[in-house]
């Protein structure tokens, strides 16, 4: 099994919680806000691969000067400033639900910086006719019913119990504050779609058929946005079919990166 390590790196003077492993072309991958941490698809992904897997800012052990940021724009700028320090250049960058709005923020106005970009289950679009439910103000067990197809699961039970765990609840709390500065009751950038055009890279759109958050309406969205893109739709799986659907997740990316390689 490929190993990995946690480190604490300084991006202009904030710490940034880190975790990377693998060897290989570099790829950046931006997680999502229910699952924060180093995943068995970034374990599959490490055996080709250098896998970089930053907390975004005001994450736990990213929350230095969280009071900073305060438009996607800064997220965006945050991660161009993530790869001077660590030496990133034309890279693959994935971004999974709110960390996939971030990768598509980006993609729209810096893909030159970028090799190939993929998108699982993305936030950032406004489909007025499937639009994403405010996702804050739900209750653990609605919001277990939005992001997975089986809800009453071992697996979803562990990501989103009904009370975290006590070495849980800072990271949780942080987690969902970080989330609200940027998609409290709408997750959305009304004007992104517009601008999808501008994404110059391949690209892999890779959706949940069952993700009631942010309904496959808008993977197809991004797919009609962005030229050069594929989509994959993943059966049985919701909103996190990186983590509810591994292996079949885990496959299309590994196609994608080895079909489009350096």
């Amino acid at each position: 099994m490929t190993t990995h390590k946690e480190e604490t790196i300084k991006v202009r003077g904030r710490n940034t919680r880190l975790y990377r492993g693998g060897e290989g072309p570099p790829l950046l991958f931006l997680h999502d806000p229910f699952c924060p941490s180093w995943l068995p698809l970034h374990e599959k992904l490490a055996a080709s691969h250098e896998v970089f897997v930053p907390m975004h800012p005001g994450f736990a052990g990213s929350e230095d000067h969280f009071e900073q940021f305060e438009e996607m724009e800064d997220l965006g700028f945050h991660y161009l400033d993530f790869c001077e320090v660590c030496g990133l250049d034309r890279l693959a960058l994935v971004g999974a639900s709110f960390g996939g709005w971030i990768a598509a923020e980006w993609a729209a106005r810096y893909s030159h910086t970028l090799e190939k970009l993929i998108l699982i289950d993305a936030l950032g679009l406004r489909v007025p006719e499937a639009p994403a439910p405010d996702i804050l103000s739900l209750d653990p067990a609605a919001m277990r019913q939005t992001l997975f197809s089986d809800p009453a699961s071992s697996l979803a039970l562990e990501t989103m119990p009904d009370t975290p765990k006590a070495e849980a609840i800072v990271s949780t709390i942080l987690a969902r504050r970080a989330l609200a500065r940027f998609a409290w009751q709408f997750p959305d950038n009304p004007k992104l779609f517009h601008y999808l055009y501008r994404v110059k890279v391949p690209t892999l759109i890779i959706w949940g058929e069952r993700d009631a958050h942010v309904p496959i309406a808008h993977g197809r969205a991004y797919h009609e946005g962005i030229a050069s893109s594929e989509l994959v739709e993943v059966p049985n799986s919701g909103h996190l079919p990186h983590i509810e659907s591994t292996e079949t997740c885990a496959q299309p990316i590994l196609n994608f990166l080895r079909n489009h390689c350096r």
